[in-house]
């Protein structure tokens, strides 16, 4: 029986003479090498292993060749076919079918080491498209992207085509679209892909705004940044004196390009969005946070403070729910689903570190910071 690794046997010696026999065993590995759903098979004809069939030379000898590598090396099973004549082989039409396990065995002798046959379809996509990449393709052969409902040609063609809408002034979303399949968001984690793709050329790609809503009144002395859109529409109906208002999209303006040439602001009527755009970002402007009282909001707070380090979460907004933590309410974690939510650590906020954070480690529990109706945040006291 075969072996395998330190193990393997040999090669007959006779095999390196019978170049017939070792066509017959690389026909094999090919198709090995290629994507298929059923075993590997060949049928013994004249078309298929001519040499059993030059009746001038010694067949009967080759063909104990072949049961030899059946029954000494287990590389096949040979299934024979019942209904041939008295006058035919006994091999004719007779099937070989490769033993899996042999696999390796036959790929040693022949020197043939196995392909992975997704790496094998890139290979053969990336030939056709290969100059359009400044690497050649050599980041999609590393990477081999796959996409459900996509064949490999189809991806291979889709990078490919990113090269016709470079240096236009597009987003990613744009470029994303227009090559697959209307998908904007197929390439939002593959920006380095697209580097090692296309080097200096991709840096040509518009980086996509931060689209953000703002209430500014005129004059404002102090901006709070509010999670949720409900509560941050109510505190725009009544504001607390001085402020400007910020809604940040749950996560979305914790990214660091928050205060980037490229963040763009909606305002709602009444705002001074000239003044806003001119002191939103002075150093000695009071900014203040304020979300659920959960890790998630923490972590959004930690996430704003590398684009604001002054900015702090908003004790009058977290007061009232942290009492409500403390006095038993709140929700599970089970009840919101919110088990994958993380424990940020620390945030850099003093009271968020040493009051909001502890609280949440103790009590196990989270309120939304929806729970505050607007009465009782214009009872508050104003910012500090």
């Amino acid at each position: 029986m075969a072996g395998n690794g330190s193990h393997l046997q040999q090669a007959p010696v006779w095999l390196a003479e019978e170049r017939w026999l070792q066509e017959l065993l690389e026909w094999f590995v090919d198709r090995l090498d290629r994507p298929r759903e059923r075993g590997v098979t060949r049928r013994i004809r004249k078309s298929t292993v001519p040499a059993l069939f030059r009746f001038s030379e010694d067949t009967r000898y080759r063909w104990k060749l072949i049961e030899q590598l059946a029954t000494d090396y287990d590389l096949f099973s040979i299934t024979y076919d019942r209904g041939i004549g008295s006058h035919q082989e006994r091999y004719e039409n007779a099937q070989l079918r490769l033993n899996h396990d042999s696999e390796a065995l036959l790929r040693a002798w022949l020197q043939r080491p196995r392909i992975d046959p997704v790496r094998l379809a890139w290979q053969n996509a990336i030939d056709e498209y290969g100059e359009k990449f400044i690497d050649g393709g050599a980041a999609l052969l590393a990477g081999l992207p796959r996409c459900p409902g996509w064949e490999i040609t189809e991806l291979a063609a889709g990078f490919a085509a990113i090269a016709e809408h470079l240096d236009h002034s597009l987003s990613l979303r744009e470029i994303a679209a227009r090559c697959f399949r209307g998908d904007s968001k197929f390439l939002d984690t593959r920006q380095e892909l697209l580097a090692r793709l296309y080097g200096d050329r991709a840096a040509t790609i518009l980086p996509r705004p931060l689209l953000l809503t703002a209430f500014a009144p005129p004059h404002f002395d102090r901006l709070l940044i509010v999670e949720n859109q409900d509560s941050f529409l109510r505190l725009a109906e009544h504001p607390p004196p001085g402020c400007a208002l910020m809604y940040s999209g749950g996560f979305r303006a914790s990214a660091t390009r928050l205060t980037s040439d490229h963040t763009r602001f909606a305002f709602l009527p009444g705002s001074d969005s000239h003044y806003f755009q001119q002191h939103w970002l002075h150093p000695d402007l009071p900014v203040h946070f304020w979300g659920d009282l959960d890790f998630a909001g923490m972590s959004i707070l930690k996430g704003l403070r590398l684009s604001l380090p002054t900015l702090r979460a908003w004790e009058p907004g977290y007061q009232p729910l942290l009492e409500l933590l403390e006095s038993g309410g709140g929700h599970s974690v089970e009840q919101a689903a919110k088990q994958g939510q993380s424990d940020p650590g620390t945030s850099g906020c003093s009271y968020a570190d040493q009051v909001l954070l502890p609280a949440l480690r103790t009590h196990r529990r989270f309120v939304d910071q929806e729970f505050l109706s607007p009465t009782r945040l214009r009872n508050h006291a104003p910012l500090t």
